[in-house]
């Protein structure tokens, strides 16, 4: 007879990790449910969206999925320790915006073509607002990445 021995799995890069998850899900159901106008459930999505252009684009890079960090500031990636070059970086920086962006041009040929909508306006107008404010070049922003990996080019 064969024992059956204990396989342990080396634990994959992804997934998610909680920062306060009472405080994370007390204000979102606070801010939800006095949400009259919809217009923070439109943001979230966007915020989304956005956080999954960086996810992709860290799975094409890097070829698995990246842990995503929830907080009651938003939603990040988890990047302690990568060692990326500067092409990379902008790249991985790039891609959040970019999601935003394409996101709002769609939504705008999609009601030239099938009608304007006041919802649409809203989902458009969020996409270019959380991808164009996340290009600011300030500390801790995309738009800083952004900068730093140009002008790492520029320099060069």
């Amino acid at each position: 007879m064969t024992r059956r021995q204990r396989c342990s799995m080396p634990r994959r890069p992804g997934g998610l990790r909680w920062r306060r998850p009472l405080t994370v899900l007390l204000g979102l159901t606070v801010l939800l449910a006095l949400d009259g106008s919809g217009i923070l459930r439109v943001g979230l999505g966007c915020a989304l969206l956005h956080e999954s252009g960086h996810a992709l684009m860290y799975r094409l890079l890097w070829h698995h999925w990246p842990e995503l960090e929830i907080s009651p500031l938003g939603i990040c990636l988890r990047l302690r320790g990568l060692l990326m070059t500067p092409a990379q970086e902008l790249l991985l920086a790039a891609a959040g915006p970019l999601a935003n962006l394409l996101a709002c041009a769609a939504a705008l040929a999609f009601m030239q073509w099938a009608g304007y909508s006041c919802g649409g306006y809203w989902f458009a107008c969020c996409n270019l607002l959380v991808g164009g404010s996340s290009l600011l070049p300030l500390p801790g922003l995309d738009g800083w990445h952004v900068a730093a990996c140009l002008l790492h080019f520029l320099r060069k």
